[in-house]
This record gives C-alpha cells, sequence and structure tokens, in this order.
C-alpha cells in the first residue's frame, strides 16, 4: 500500500558494483465488503408540492398568453419603457414590473401619454433602492453622482394568461396531449419530480458511501502511513502535526480502499472507449442546454479531443462515471427505504447532514 519508503543505512558503500537497499512497504489491509447495512440508507424521493405545480401551471399560462395593452398601471401589469441619462452617456430599452415600482411614480405615470418622457430621481423610481441598479445593470460607482434620469414611456401592458383548455394542452404537449387539467397538472408533477432525481441520487450515493466508511473494520499500518505523510511533505512537519493529517486523511484513505474493492468485486472497469462515450454524450446534452443544434460529428471529436488532452479534466470524468457506476450498485445492492419528502424537508435534511 502507498509507495515504499527507503530505510536509512549510512553504510552503503556507494563505490561498489552491487547495492543492496532496503525498503519499508505495507500491505494493502484485507477487509470485507458488507452490503446490507444494520439500519436501511433512505432514499429521499423529493415530491412536487401544490404550490410548486401551481407556479409551473402560471408560468406556463403567461408563456403561452397574449400581451394586451393597458391604458394605465394594474397588478401584474408591465411598463415598457427607455431610462436615459447624458451625464453618464447611458440609454436602455427596459420592461418593469409595475410591483417593483413606487406607487407615487406608478400614479404619475397614469398621466403621461405613450411616446412622452419626464424627468425622475432614481430614488422615488423603485421600491427598493437595489432595484434601480439590477433593472438598469448601472454599477455603484457609475450611479454615485447620479440624482435623476429620463423616463420616456413607450408601452403599458399585462399578459392574459392562456385558459387551462385543449389548446393550451396541445401547444404544450403535441405529443400525448392531456385530456384535462387534472391530467395536465399530473404531467407538470412528473417533469418537476424528474429534475429532482440527480440531487436525490447524489445524497444517496454521499450517504451510502458515508456508512461503508463507518461500517468498514479497515486496520491500517497507521506507523507506516504516517512515514508516508512526512515523506511527502514538503515542510518538516512535528509529530503532532502528522498525527493531526493522519487523523484528517484517514477517512479518504478508507474510502479509496473501499472504492477500489467494490470496483474490483464487481467487475467494473473505466477504459477509453467508456470515457469517450461519456464526454460526447455530456457535450451533446450541454450543447442542448444552451438551446444549440445538434452537433456535428467533426464538432464532437473536436471537443473531446482537447477534453483528453486535459489530464485533470479526464481525471473529473473518471471520477464521475465512477460514482454513476457504483450509484447503479449500490441501488442493486444496498439496503435501502425510499421516503418521499418535500423539497423544503429534503433541503433541511441535507443542510444539517453538512453541518
Amino acid at each position: 500500500m502507498g509507495t515504499p519508503i527507503p530505510i536509512e543505512n549510512e553504510k552503503i558503500d556507494w563505490k561498489s558494483d552491487v547495492l543492496n537497499l532496503d525498503f519499508e512497504i505495507a500491505k494493502t489491509p484485507e477487509f470485507k465488503i458488507n452490503y446490507k447495512f444494520k439500519k436501511a440508507v433512505p432514499y429521499y424521493k423529493i415530491t412536487a408540492d401544490k404550490k410548486m405545480i401551481d407556479n409551473q401551471v402560471d408560468s406556463i399560462r403567461k408563456q403561452y398568453g397574449k400581451i394586451i395593452s393597458l391604458k394605465k398601471p394594474e397588478k401584474e401589469s408591465t411598463i415598457v419603457c427607455t431610462i436615459s441619462s447624458e451625464s453618464i452617456e447611458y440609454s436602455k430599452d427596459l420592461n418593469l414590473p409595475a410591483d417593483k415600482i413606487k406607487s407615487k411614480f406608478l400614479k404619475e405615470i397614469e398621466k403621461i401619454k405613450i411616446g412622452s418622457q419626464i424627468e425622475i430621481k432614481i430614488n422615488d423610481l423603485f421600491k427598493l433602492k437595489e432595484d434601480f441598479m439590477t433593472f438598469t445593470g448601472l454599477q455603484k460607482e457609475k450611479i454615485e453622482n447620479l440624482i435623476s434620469v429620463t423616463f420616456k414611456l413607450s408601452e403599458i401592458n399585462k399578459t392574459e394568461k392562456a385558459d387551462l383548455k385543449e389548446d393550451l394542452f396541445k401547444k404544450v404537449y403535441k405529443d400525448n396531449t392531456p385530456k384535462n387539467s387534472t391530467e395536465f397538472k399530473k404531467r407538470i408533477k412528473n417533469e418537476i419530480e424528474s429534475q429532482f432525481v440527480n440531487q436525490s441520487d447524489q445524497k444517496f450515493l454521499n450517504d451510502v458511501t458515508d456508512e461503508f466508511i463507518k461500517v468498514s473494520k479497515i486496520k491500517f499500518p497507521e506507523e507506516f502511513v504516517k512515514k508516508l505523510i512526512k515523506a511527502n511533505s514538503k515542510e518538516e512537519l512535528s509529530d503532532e502535526e502528522v498525527q493531526n493529517e493522519f487523523d484528517n486523511s484517514i477517512n479518504g484513505l478508507k474510502y479509496q480502499l473501499i472504492e477500489a474493492k467494490l470496483l474490483e468485486e464487481n467487475n467494473i472497469i473505466i477504459n477509453h472507449e467508456m470515457l469517450k462515450e461519456f464526454a460526447e454524450k455530456s457535450i451533446r446534452n450541454q450543447m442542448m442546454a444552451y438551446g444549440q443544434l445538434e452537433p456535428t460529428k467533426k464538432d464532437i471529436d473536436s471537443i473531446t479531443a482537447r477534453i483528453f488532452s486535459n489530464e485533470e479534466e479526464v481525471k473529473r470524468m473518471t471520477h464521475q462515471l465512477i460514482s454513476e457506476k457504483l450509484l447503479v450498485l449500490y441501488k442493486e445492492k444496498v439496503n435501502k427505504k425510499i421516503t418521499e419528502t418535500s423539497y423544503e424537508k429534503y433541503i433541511e435534511l441535507a443542510y444539517k447532514k453538512n453541518d
């Protein structure tokens, strides 16, 4: 285990034709993997609650709704305007939610004709002072001496939400179109919950890993490991510092052995072809996520070649691929208990675990 440590010997005759060098080595500890823990590891299935579903339905209804012009601001309306300032050479077209604007200024807007402009103090525009920077994109130092801006009204509008009817269902789901609002909401619920699967998987992977480290009886050659820590350190370490380093690294060392044994026992091998396939899949998924067209084979090969030229990137992919393989293994062999929970409760559990 580890690398051999040279044993100091001042009597070595370096001029001799034959040199006898002694090294200290340690045998990798033997241990067994037990996949059945005393207590089942919870697999948290995150469910979408009514609020989540309703918010998503509302968002879809707005997305497929129609914009109608208004004569004056209303609740959930949008103020389409241009804000400019000659003193800082700034001009930008903005869509401002009416609920972000101070009520006093909304009353002023009611009196303004479309296409007209007025001067407004920057502190009189938004309910929250920081929203001026958020919407205009101006940095703090840019507006330090700015007192007012020119406000030009282009339009007041709001989105009339689409009705929860067949026409909307067909636009959102061309295939297997839901027949009614109940089926529509059920489809949305499933989609929301599918987005949480990666988080559930990651927590399960981490929890099983922690459990393996806790229950696996691995007896380390402590003195040898401490000598390795000392030998590999760039700076000279005291005995106390070596002990601290050993205590901090012991769980990592344990898991390295556990992972190696898991891979060996279950014939999990990561080769170049698997890494190449993994890289290509990741590239396609990433490009799709950014709304790009299906990449050509030439593009894929070019990006893959760049990835494989980066040693750190190859290590990262290997780790990801091993994690994927181990997750499948854990789900098959480890005794687990599926526990449904809300997203809020899941976050509490995740943070509690990390404290």
